[in-house]
């Protein structure tokens, strides 16, 4: 239900229809049990949230700061970087339940509390859950909470928890054992902000029936000492208490004005200038020193960019504001930061900090594709197999989606089509973002509270029903000529963008999470969905059972959601985990033409000659490891660790091995584990070990594997404070293998072996980064000579030293689609002797101790990895390399179905010849003589493109547990 009205209102629909918590709304969720389904409920969980940042928080240290999002997780970040800590997953249910309004963190940061339509599917009630930060792990939950969530609060002490709701009041907490200390129930609307002073002795509510109530707490009581209307606005929607506890300021949802008053008789003190503004200014904070007030909510500037506004105060009087823009859509919330910094979080969804200065020194996150306003950009091939759309609102940014050849097109086809509004005998009239749209003079019903947002003629074609289709917030419909529904599903946000294909089978629509879903005509059912991420390179393309395909680097961009029950965190299994059973390029690319999902299958399955495969992920579930100690950026002296983690796993499966990782890379680790306590609480089995590590900054992460499969790494980063050494330089090997001339002479190239020896030269030339380089050239290379490399860099490559393999030439795939690449002396028809397997290599690069990376640039990159099951692209396999398991960094020449060009103007691939003219420094894109890995990455996208007019794009993928560094120094 993620309703974009909230992005430029102020209030999202989530608020609005939590008036209706008592009435079954389509959409809404439906309680099949006293528990939440056991039943996995696939996701889309990119890094960022996909649904609006409702609420932030922040520890009393500026160190974490946590999100919480209608996507139905709360996220915690480092707040120094940006980067993504832990993500806290309540129970949720399809619909509803599960999306978060509010969110707190105590003082110290040790405890984040979450609520908002929580728990209402299984207790007919919500919940709030508290959760280790660190951890993840579900401390308590806090059940029997009569209505909505909208906003949560710590005491300055921690010790105390307010809740606001959308009715009957608030609730005071005791945060510990989660007993309810107080209430008052005296509220005539929905309530959304508490906040306590910083002596922690009193408490401000704000509520729709225009009044600020402030309390005293007293040994967990509630004590009432005043109650006004604020002027201003007649809808107070956010109060906050000044640093040094004798004013609050208040903003509202009505109005762009802001009210300062009295934190002790609540009389207006002053009001900052805000004239001429439109909108509402429904977040509002203090500076840490009580120096500023600052203001942000949907009042846009002359660019249509939401602001925040800073006012300096002295004494009772505001100064001339300053107004910094930070967002596109509604500013939800402030937070104030040391040194005059404050944290805010945007619809779009996207957070960041605006630094005293004006400077904005972090912004994380990126809007996903946004649909809104895309109308006639919003267009499909006949048979709806390729879909354009635009990234940004109104179309902007347009590209083409082939579903069957599962990429992006470089050149737009002809004969695609936009959606068709109107047809003789059929007018749909005012379905444009109102809630009263009609088929002709007749209403349409759609549920409370909801929005048409779009609409699409369906032909008379295939032996399909004309009529039209309506999308809206919560909702996909079909009727007939006559206005008579014929279907009704229930969508994933809004429905911003529809089309129906020509030939009549598919209706195609653009949803507000971002993605784009294919919904069978006849019926309404969901047989395809994609997912294009806002980098605007990644993209994962699914069924509704989980069948997948997916560019590199972008499978676990969709997994599992597995609820353990409604006192338990959830468990997240990322699509990867369950690569071998649910990868199926082929699958996918039949899906549309046969028309069904059970189809496809059974069509892939027929011509693969594979046997039906059991799809439950629940009997193959992978192990489920958390990291105890170290913590998250811990400073460490001594060169052995040691390392407490917790493990849990199904009792068919125990574990068989841990693996510890530096910086990507595998370790050592101690033999024989030794237990330390046994968990009863469903949290698994403690262990300890030691380990030696290099004494330096790293990244540690660890892996537990059962026969099922590894588990998703847990990583953290850690701070060396020991005595500072000479570090030896690494050695570099470089195996760089290219074959041009065959046996076979119809498989002759011009220019692989050149490449590999230019490649190897680059390297050599390097100034500095290695203590040595050592290049083994291959030209021409038989398979013996291959295995024979391949043997010397496991031989030579240690954990201090950096590994290389390049691999030019042409590759096959056997009649199982297992790849093979081929030596100069390879017989096609005799693949599994003549040739090099690509399990041989995966098995080599993975086991090697140090850094680790793979240049792939092939004749035909879709042949150089192969698919195993069909198929002729290298993604799926890119993918199994980079696995945090692997751990292998891979720059490939293209992707998909791309040929990997060659040409006597480069005198070389044009991968290659971009790759040498980076690493000869090109690629020093910041210029501090060094070439990283992320600067190499963006050389290469950009240099291949140009060389090759758009017909190649290369791919960078390196594994999560690997940091960025550098692979060449130019001086």
């Amino acid at each position: 239900m993620s309703d974009r009205r909230a992005r430029t209102s102020g209030r999202s629909a989530a608020f609005l229809i939590a008036a209706l918590l008592f009435t079954a709304l389509p959409g809404a969720s439906v309680s099949r049990a006293d528990e939440p389904p056991a039943a996995p409920l696939l996701r889309i969980d990119p890094v960022d949230h996909t649904g609006m940042i409702r609420r932030i928080a922040v520890d009393a240290g500026d160190r974490w700061l946590v999100t919480a999002s209608d996507d139905k997780t709360a996220r915690v970040w480092d707040l120094a970087s940006g980067r993504l800590l832990t993500t806290l997953r309540p129970p949720v249910d399809i619909g509803n339940d599960g999306k978060l309004n509010a969110v707190a963190m105590t003082p110290d940061g040790s405890t984040v509390a979450v609520g908002g339509w929580t728990g209402y599917a299984w207790d007919k009630q919500m919940s709030i859950y508290l959760f280790d930060r660190a951890s993840g792990r579900l401390l308590r939950r806090i059940a029997g909470v009569v209505d909505v969530l909208n906003h949560l609060a710590f005491t300055p002490d921690g010790r105390l928890l307010v809740a606001s709701l959308h009715s009957k009041g608030i609730r005071l907490y005791d945060a510990a054992d989660g007993r309810q200390l107080a209430e008052d129930t005296d509220y005539a609307g929905g309530s959304y902000s508490a906040h306590a002073s910083p002596d922690g002795r009193r408490l401000v509510t704000t509520c729709e029936d225009n009044q600020l109530r402030l309390y005293n707490i007293e040994g967990g009581r509630l004590v009432l000492l005043a109650k006004a209307a604020p002027p201003g606005g007649r809808d107070p929607v956010a109060a906050r208490f000044s640093p040094d506890g004798k004013r609050i300021v208040v903003g509202f949802y009505d109005t762009p004005n802001i009210n300062v008053v009295d934190a002790t008789t609540l009389r207006t003190l002053f009001s900052p200038d805000t004239s001429g503004l439109t909108g509402s200014f429904g977040s509002v904070a203090w500076s840490r020193d009580g120096t500023r007030l600052m203001a942000a909510g949907t009042v846009t500037d002359k660019d249509d960019l939401r602001y925040i506004r800073r006012w300096p105060v002295r004494g009772n009087e505001a100064g001339r504001a300053s107004d910094f823009p930070v967002a596109r859509d509604v500013v939800t919330d402030l937070v104030p930061l040391a040194g005059g910094s404050v944290a805010y979080a945007s619809g779009e969804p996207t957070w960041g900090v605006l630094g005293a200065d004006g400077q904005r020194p972090l912004v994380h996150g990126s809007p996903e594709a946004d649909y809104r306003n895309l109308l006639a950009g919003f267009t499909l091939s006949a048979d709806g197999t390729r879909v354009r759309f635009g990234y940004e609102v109104g179309g902007g940014s347009p590209v083409v989606f082939d579903v069957v050849r599962r990429g992006f097109l470089a050149d737009e086809p002809t004969g695609m089509a936009p959606p068709v509004f109107s047809a003789p005998g059929i007018a749909v009239n005012d379905w444009k973002n109102t809630t009263a749209p009609k088929f002709g003079d007749t209403p349409i019903k759609l549920s409370p509270y909801e929005s048409a947002r779009s609409v699409a003629m369906r032909p008379a074609q295939g032996g399909a029903v004309p009529g039209f289709v309506l999308g809206a917030d919560w909702s996909l419909r079909a009727f007939d000529r006559r206005g008579q529904q014929l279907w009704y599903q229930v969508v994933p946000g809004a429905t911003w963008a529809l089309n129906v294909s020509g030939d009549g089978r598919w209706v195609v629509a653009g949803y507000g999470d971002g993605t784009i879903r294919w919904h069978r005509a006849e019926d309404g059912e969901e047989q395809l969905a994609f997912y294009p991420h806002p980098d605007r390179k990644r993209w994962v393309l699914w069924t509704p059972s989980g069948y997948y395909d997916a560019s590199p680097g972008a499978e676990d961009l969709i997994g599992w959601h597995l609820n353990r029950g409604k006192a338990e965190a959830a468990d997240f299994f990322p699509a990867s985990r369950f690569r071998d059973r649910f990868h199926r390029p082929d699958v996918l690319a039949r899906v549309l033409e046969s028309g069904s999902e059970v189809q496809a299958v059974k069509l892939a399955d027929a011509e693969s000659g594979r046997r039906k495969q059991a799809t439950d992920i629940q009997t193959v579930l992978p192990p489920v490891v958390t990291l105890v100690t170290p913590a998250e950026g811990q400073r460490f002296g001594e060169t052995t660790l040691r390392v407490r983690y917790r493990v849990r796993t199904t009792g068919d499966a125990p574990v068989t091995g841990v693996k510890v990782l530096v910086d990507g890379r595998p370790l050592e680790t101690a033999r024989g584990l030794r237990p330390v306590a046994e968990k009863s609480n469903g949290d698994g089995q403690e262990f300890t070990l030691e380990v030696a590590v290099p004494g330096r900054d790293l990244a540690l992460s660890l892996i537990a594997e059962n026969r099922h499969g590894a588990s998703d790494a847990k990583s953290v980063r850690l701070v060396w404070n020991g005595q500072t050494a000479d570090m030896l330089k690494p050695r570099l090997y470089v195996l760089s293998v290219g074959v041009a001339n065959y046996r076979d002479a119809s498989m002759k190239l011009t220019y692989p072996a050149k490449d590999a020896a230019d490649l190897a030269k680059a390297f050599e030339r390097q100034s500095g980064l290695y203590r040595e380089v050592r290049t083994k050239v291959l030209p021409d290379a038989t398979a013996d000579e291959v295995l024979e490399g391949l043997d010397w860099l496991r031989a030579e490559v240690t954990a201090k030293d950096v590994g290389v393999l390049f691999l030019a030439g042409h590759g096959v795939n056997d009649a199982d689609g297992d790849y093979y690449f081929l030596p100069s002396d390879a017989n096609t028809a005799k693949l599994s002797r003549t040739a090099v397997s690509y399990l041989f290599v995966r098995k080599v690069l993975s086991a090697l101790p140090g850094k680790t990376l793979a240049f792939i640039d092939t004749c035909h990159s879709g042949n150089i990895m192969g698919a195993r099951r069909g198929g002729a692209d290298i993604d799926g396999l890119v993918n199994d390399l980079t696995s945090a398991e692997n751990g292998i960094v891979v720059f490939a020449s293209s992707t998909g179905r791309q040929y990997s060009l060659e040409d006597k103007a480069w005198g070389n691939g044009a991968f290659t010849k971009a790759l040498v003219e980076g690493l000869g420094g090109k690629a020093d894109l910041i210029k501090d003589g060094a070439i990283t890995i992320n600067e190499l990455d963006a050389w290469l996208a950009d240099r291949v493109k140009q060389l090759t007019r758009n017909q190649q794009t290369p791919t960078t993928t390196k594994p999560s547990t690997v940091p960025d560094f550098p692979v060449m120094v130019t001086r």
